[in-house]
C-alpha cells in the first residue's frame, strides 16, 4: 500500500470514527478518488447522527414512560394491600378479586414501558384496575361511566395515556365535593380521530391553572402537573404534532381533559408498515 486517504467520520461535530481508503499505487489516488472519499465521509456521518438522534428520540420516549411508572404513588400500593389484606377477614372472594386486579395493574406498568403503542382495550384495563382498587376504599365516593365505541377497543395508543388522566380526577377532583362525584371515560369516533375524554363533575380548576398544565411541570401542594406534561410531550413526538391534549374546566363545575388522535393508514408513528389497530 503505498497511498491512502483517511477522513473522520464526525457526529455533532465530534469525531467517532474514520474513513480509510488505501491504494497500492500512488498514481490511483486521483482527484476523483478524494472527491469519492469525502462525500462517502460525509454520507456516513449524516447517517450515523440521523442513528443517534433516532436513538435519543427512543431514549427520551422511554424516559418519559419511565417518570410516569415512577408517579405511581407508593401510597397507592400500601392502601391497596391493607384493603386487601382487611377483606381476607371478611370477603374472601373479593380480597381475590382485588388482588388480582393490583397484578394486573402493575403487570400493564411493565408491559407499557417495553412498548410505544397498545390497544385502547388494554389501556381500558389498566384503568378498571385501577379504579377497582381505588373504588374498595371508597365505594360511594364516586360512580364511572364508561363511554366507549366498540370498534376503538383495537386502536393502538400510547400507553399510561388514560390511566394518568383518571387518577388525576379521583385525586384532585372530589376533595370537600358534598355530591357524588361522576366521572366519564369517553372515547369516540369524529372528523378521521379518535377523541378520548376525561371527564368530572367535581371542583373544577382555575382559568390561570388550565394555562399552564400540560405545557410544562407545575408545582403544586397537590403534585406537579408532570403526568399531563408527559402525556403531551409523547403525543406530540409520536404523532408529529398531529394529535392534541386540551383541557377544559371551570371552578365549581368540574372538568374535562381530552386526547385527538389522528387516525389514517400511515399508523400512529406515520410509518406505512405500522397500522394503527392491533394486527391480527
Amino acid at each position: 500500500m503505498q497511498a491512502a486517504v483517511v477522513l473522520p467520520l464526525q457526529v455533532q461535530q465530534k469525531t467517532v470514527g474514520t474513513l480509510k481508503m488505501y491504494f497500492k499505487h500512488p498514481d490511483k489516488l486521483s482527484q476523483v478518488e478524494q472527491e469519492l472519499a469525502e462525500g462517502l465521509a460525509k454520507l456516513f456521518s449524516t447517517q450515523l447522527e440521523l442513528a443517534k438522534a433516532e436513538m435519543q428520540t427512543k431514549l427520551l420516549k422511554d424516559a418519559e414512560i419511565k417518570a410516569l411508572q415512577a408517579q405511581v404513588h407508593p401510597h397507592f400500593l400500601f392502601n391497596a394491600i391493607n384493603t386487601i389484606s382487611i377483606l381476607c377477614r371478611t370477603d374472601v372472594e373479593k380480597a381475590r378479586s382485588l388482588l388480582q386486579k393490583l397484578s394486573s395493574f402493575f403487570r400493564s406498568n411493565l408491559q407499557g414501558a417495553r412498548q410505544i403503542l397498545v390497544p385502547l382495550e388494554k389501556e381500558l384495563e389498566h384503568v378498571n384496575a385501577y379504579l377497582s382498587l381505588e373504588q374498595a376504599r371508597f365505594p360511594d365516593k364516586y360512580h364511572i361511566d364508561y363511554r366507549i365505541e366498540p370498534r376503538l377497543k383495537e386502536v393502538l395508543i400510547p400507553p399510561f395515556t388514560l390511566q394518568p388522566l383518571v387518577e388525576n380526577a379521583v385525586h384532585h377532583a372530589f376533595p370537600h365535593v358534598k355530591n357524588k362525584g361522576q366521572i366519564i371515560i369517553h372515547a369516540y369516533f369524529k372528523e378521521d380521530a379518535m377523541h378520548i375524554v376525561v371527564e368530572d363533575n367535581g371542583k373544577g380548576i382555575s382559568s390561570g391553572r388550565i394555562d399552564e398544565l400540560g405545557k410544562h411541570a407545575v408545582e403544586s401542594a397537590e403534585g406537579t402537573g408532570t403526568a399531563l406534561h408527559n402525556i403531551s410531550e409523547r403525543l406530540e413526538g409520536i404523532y408529529k404534532g398531529q394529535a392534541s391534549l386540551s383541557i377544559e374546566s371551570e371552578a365549581g363545575h368540574g372538568t374535562k381533559v381530552k386526547i385527538s388522535i389522528p387516525l389514517n393508514e400511515k399508523g400512529a408513528n406515520g410509518n406505512d408498515d405500522e397500522s394503527i389497530y392491533r394486527r391480527g
